[in-house]
């Protein structure tokens, strides 16, 4: 692997395609084009045991049942719904590119 290159790595939850990852967003007018604009980011936590090797922080997830309550507007961030998933709950597998034919094949990094 060239020097700087990451390796990159999909994120599976079995048995929640799709899933909800918490994140906050922002509408703001850009000065310097004067024009309005929206900003977000993904809340992270403390990495579980997957994804400790690959990334020193990990996203937060919600639970389906818990999507209405996090999206309804409300004076104080409803913080406690965020959860970081349990190791048993998620896959990280490995993937690698050949460079000269662009195939990609997935294996698994466990």
């Amino acid at each position: 692997m060239k020097k700087g290159k990451k390796p990159k790595y999909e994120l599976v939850l079995p048995g929640r395609q799709p899933f909800g990852m918490a994140a906050v967003w922002k509408l703001w007018k850009n000065p310097k084009i004067d024009k309005w604009e929206r900003t977000f980011a993904v809340l992270t936590g403390a990495p579980n045991e997957v994804m400790q090797p690959i990334h020193p922080r990990m996203t937060t997830f919600l639970e389906p049942r818990d999507y209405a309550e996090y999206l309804a507007p409300t004076e104080r961030p409803p913080i406690h719904l965020l959860r970081i998933l349990p190791t048993d709950e998620m896959r990280a597998t490995l993937v690698k590119t050949d460079i000269t034919s662009q195939q990609v094949s997935l294996f698994d990094s466990q």
